[in-house]
């Protein structure tokens, strides 16, 4: 049974002297920009086709407080996240592809589905253990993927979405991690985002706490569940992206990490549902007009990135 906080019994000066003092020691973090070649959500690859452009840059805020009596063990974890789309960044329409219907002679109307650039903010309590961790926090997103769900196709006002979540990461062995978020949004879009992955690590150069250069092999895939709606020309729920993802972190300074990635994305069967049921695919079949390339997502894409992060 919990009692009232004012019946609780006053902290003794022994108790207090233990606990942890706040200190700049315990605070850690990095900072982070990139370079994508093509906008990537979830695991699913927007289109060319439908959003004018590819490749986006990014920059992240990573901060780590140490909150546990012992070091490593409980923290505050905090990020703040952009990404920018660098050319184009419209994702059904609206201009583009308003064509004039041959029958009546008027234009058709295709409305704007705008994937506006995307803003993160995460808070989570992290529990650090010998094989693995535990996170349980809140994600605050505007903009991008999610963003375009929720103000599209659940007619919200603002593109925004609200999700917790809690991940938990395993290392059986030091050269492996086995890892799964499992996200519940509950305000822009009702639903959950599942993500399970399994990396491989080995060394490339460098050995220990001399290491230069370390080989990451990810397998990952994302999934729904009661996200999407039967009525929307959106995903259908259930797998909505498989990839692989190859990552080669060197090591350039002790703070400074560059790190060039490739991954190769596949469409799961419930994104699949968009391009077969894309609104102005199936606006430009009716007037005669070849929508086939005109869907949100690639069936399958290859997708570079490169990193630069100073830890401090």
């Amino acid at each position: 049974m919990l009692m009232p906080v004012m019946a609780a019994e006053p902290i003794s000066a022994e108790a207090f002297a233990q606990l942890p003092a706040l200190s700049a020691k315990r605070l850690t973090g990095s900072f982070t920009i990139g370079y994508d070649t093509n906008y990537v959500g979830r695991g699913l690859v927007i289109s060319h086709s439908v959003a004018e452009g590819d490749s986006c840059e990014l920059a992240a805020l990573k901060l780590n407080y140490d909150v546990g009596r012992k070091q490593q063990q409980w923290s505050i974890d905090s990020a703040i996240a952009y990404k920018a789309v660098s050319s184009g960044h419209t994702m059904y329409g609206p201009g583009p592809y308003a064509k004039i219907d041959s029958l009546t002679g008027g234009k058709v109307q295709i409305s704007p589905r705008n994937v506006e650039n995307e803003f993160a903010v995460l808070t989570a309590v992290k529990y650090s253990g010998k094989k693995g961790h535990v996170s349980l926090g809140h994600e605050f997103v505007h903009g991008g993927l999610l963003g375009a769900f929720a103000k599209h196709f659940r007619q919200q006002s603002a593109s925004c979405v609200n999700e917790v979540y809690l991940e938990t990461v395993w290392t059986p062995t030091k050269w492996a991690e086995v890892g799964h978020t499992a996200r519940l949004s509950f305000q822009g879009v009702q639903g959950w985002w599942f993500e399970p992955y399994v990396t491989f690590k080995a060394p490339i150069i460098g050995r220990d706490e001399h290491m230069k250069m370390v080989g990451l092999l990810t397998l990952a895939m994302s999934a729904t569940a009661n996200y999407f709606d039967e009525g929307h020309h959106a995903n259908a729920n259930g797998a909505q992206a498989f990839w692989i993802k190859l990552a080669t972190p060197y090591f350039a300074t002790k703070n400074m990490i560059i790190t060039p990635a490739v991954s190769f994305n596949w469409l799961g069967s419930g994104a699949q549902k968009a391009a077969k049921t894309s609104s102005l695919r199936q606006r430009m079949t009716q007037i005669g007009q070849d929508g086939s390339t005109l869907v949100p997502y690639r069936n399958f894409a290859v997708v570079g990135s490169v990193t630069c992060t100073y830890k401090f």
